[in-house]
């Protein structure tokens, strides 16, 4: 680890030191092929995340999947990579940048679910921005990816299921919303 290219984030007393080690030791992909994507992808990498996929498809979940600590997704228009995560127990943060708002869905680690089922239901492909929007939308996907991996929080096995969190950003000034989802 770089010491002092990574000064200033390891003199925050939530990353430090050993939350810097996280950082540099993760292995995350990222996957879109928007400005969404990009700027996740510019971040992690800047923050010393030496092992960054970032992939623009994915023709196999359980391959990508299989080799990496975390997953960024920006949009989706299928949702299989969410079962095959739920198999392995990976944390995935879903992100959208819409013109007026920005959605990100942070879904925590938990233990893994050998037996879950692969085919969880295709959400509707939203209209997305690749504007002002889509930059904040990394920038918060990338933020938050930081945070789960400097938490390294664990799932225990006998502690009910962590919530999903929604938090929507509106671009209007607005108050955001933030709401935690209940796991099935």
């Amino acid at each position: 680890m770089d010491v002092d290219r990574y000064a200033r984030q390891i003199a925050l007393p939530e990353v430090g030191p050993d939350g810097q080690a996280r950082i540099c030791a993760a292995r995350v992909a990222v996957v879109g092929n928007d400005r969404t994507a990009e700027t996740a992808a510019l971040y992690l990498r800047a923050s010393g995340v030496a092992d960054l996929r970032s992939v623009a498809t994915v023709t196999d979940w359980n391959e990508l999947l299989s080799n990496v600590d975390l997953v960024v997704r920006t949009n989706f228009d299928d949702d299989a990579m969410l079962g095959v995560a739920r198999r392995l127990g990976l944390p995935v943060i879903v992100v959208r940048a819409h013109r007026d708002a920005v959605d990100l869905l942070a879904f925590p680690r938990r233990p893994p679910a050998p037996d879950a089922p692969a085919d969880v239901p295709s959400m509707a492909a939203a209209q997305t921005d690749d504007g002002p929007a889509a930059v904040l939308a990394g920038t918060l996907a990338a933020a938050n990816a930081l945070w789960l991996i400097v938490s390294s929080v664990e799932a225990a096995t006998a502690a009910p299921p962590r919530p999903i969190r929604h938090v929507r950003v509106p671009l209007d000034g607005r108050e955001p919303l933030v709401q935690e989802i209940p796991q099935p």
